[in-house]
């Protein structure tokens, strides 16, 4: 299908009031549905059912779901339909691909697509261009990195900077997929200041980088980088100030202990400073 869909006219995700009867039977089920309307290259339009679901239990009334939601749309509007249901899960499971029902002479076959994150390959999802991969592998390290806090770390620190050097992709588009990464791939208090810490770096080195983000619409961890930078920015002030000073007490002849008692500097901090200045 993404061969046929013409990209540069905007989707549209289309209003979900049709889903709302489902929606209150599906409470507390963890799964979500999307309808989406495409252009696509060779004129027209083509609406897509999106049905996520995030725990991988099999279910014996999900086929009987997937058609209850593809003919409530079609007979509301009467338009051709693309039903893909995509599993989260890691755990093996045997979702049926199609609804049949068969009474007396009244019989039907319903087949829908099924996609399951964990069938993609790692190796083939870090070498790709997309940035959509990159939301793949997070959800795959999700289930990967259970429990295993250390890891998971690690996973997540290499993820932002990649995401954060690679200038191909919008800054847009890399802040929601930061945000996605953040709230995914959840660490302890500590390991997520750690990251934080390790990621203002990259910022300060990459000045126009720091530029091309918005700190409003920043994911947390690149938030708190921003306000790393504020406040040791305010700390570096805030000495280069009491340097200043020390230096004009200095060409004033005052006693060392007094210069300290003033500015709050060591003592090796004011004889530095006037060696300097001899």
């Amino acid at each position: 299908m993404y061969e046929h869909v013409d990209f540069t006219k905007k989707p549209d995700f289309l209003q979900q009031e049709l889903f709302q009867e489902v929606v209150d039977r599906k409470k507390g089920r963890r799964s979500a549905d999307q309808l989406v309307k495409v252009y696509l290259k060779e004129g027209g339009e083509q609406w897509i059912l999106i049905h996520i679901e995030v725990q991988g239990v099999n279910e014996e009334d999900f086929s009987k779901r997937m058609f209850q939601y593809f003919y409530r749309i079609f007979d509301r509007y009467e338009k051709k339909i693309a039903a893909l249901a995509i599993m989260t899960s890691p755990y093996k499971n045997n979702y049926p691909k199609s609804f049949q029902y068969d009474f007396f002479c009244t019989t039907l076959n319903y087949k829908y697509t099924i996609c399951k994150v964990f069938d993609y390959d790692d190796d083939m999802l870090r070498h790709s261009d997309s940035l959509f991969s990159k939301i793949i592998l997070a959800a795959k390290y999700l289930y990967k990195t259970d429990n295993e806090e250390q890891k998971r770390y690690v996973f997540k620190s290499q993820l932002m900077r990649e995401l954060i050097r690679n200038q191909s992709y919008s800054r847009l588009s890399v802040q929601a997929v930061l945000h996605f990464v953040d709230y995914l791939l959840k660490l302890p208090k500590e390991l997520e200041q750690q990251l934080f810490q390790s990621i203002y770096p990259l910022l300060g080195e990459e000045r126009k980088l720091m530029e091309l983000y918005n700190k409003d619409n920043a994911s947390p961890t690149i938030y708190n980088a921003f306000d790393l930078e504020r406040i040791q920015g305010r700390e570096e002030g805030i000495l280069e100030a009491r340097k200043s000073i020390a230096r004009n007490l200095l060409k004033q002849k005052l006693a060392l202990e007094a210069i300290i008692a003033a500015t709050q500097l060591s003592k090796e901090e004011i004889e530095a400073l006037q060696s300097e200045l001899q």
